[in-house]
């Protein structure tokens, strides 16, 4: 796996340099999400600052890609349990140390989530996001869980 460039700017206008796999589409400075404790279960995805609507946050692509294989026999022991099918491919977000993107729990009852998973499998914010928020993802038909 190809770790992309960050793909924010500084602060005197100039692409940031660092390359970046866990919080792409940008580097830990510029990303603005983090993993906190989450009110729902276990660890979530929270904004560390405003979030804009249709901002992208995380790309659940660089999580592990798992051959079908893999991911029925995960299915079948019950871990398989951020697998998204993102174009004809099985990638699994499940381990934070790859990407952030798995992070994301669903919206507790009677709450709306905020992220939605993108046909290219960037997470984006469906609405703005204010600071210190958590992250909820609607986990719909892309997912195996």
């Amino acid at each position: 796996m190809v770790c992309p460039q960050c793909g924010a700017n500084t602060k005197v206008g100039a692409r940031c340099k660092r390359k970046t796999c866990r919080w792409a589409p940008k580097c830990f400075s510029h990303t603005s999400v983090s993993i906190g404790s989450s009110g729902v279960s276990g660890r979530g995805l929270f904004a560390r600052k405003p979030i804009r609507k249709n901002e992208i946050v995380a790309d659940y692509t660089f999580g592990e890609p798992i051959t079908p294989a893999t991911y029925h026999s995960k299915r079948q022991a019950g871990t398989a349990t951020h697998v998204a099918f993102i174009n004809k491919q099985h990638y699994d977000a499940s381990d934070s140390s790859t990407t952030v993107a798995g992070m994301a729990n669903r919206a507790p009852k009677g709450k709306r989530n905020n992220l939605q998973l993108t046909k290219t499998g960037k997470l984006k914010a469906n609405k703005n996001i204010a600071a210190g928020r958590e992250l909820f993802l609607a986990y719909g038909p892309a997912f195996r869980i």
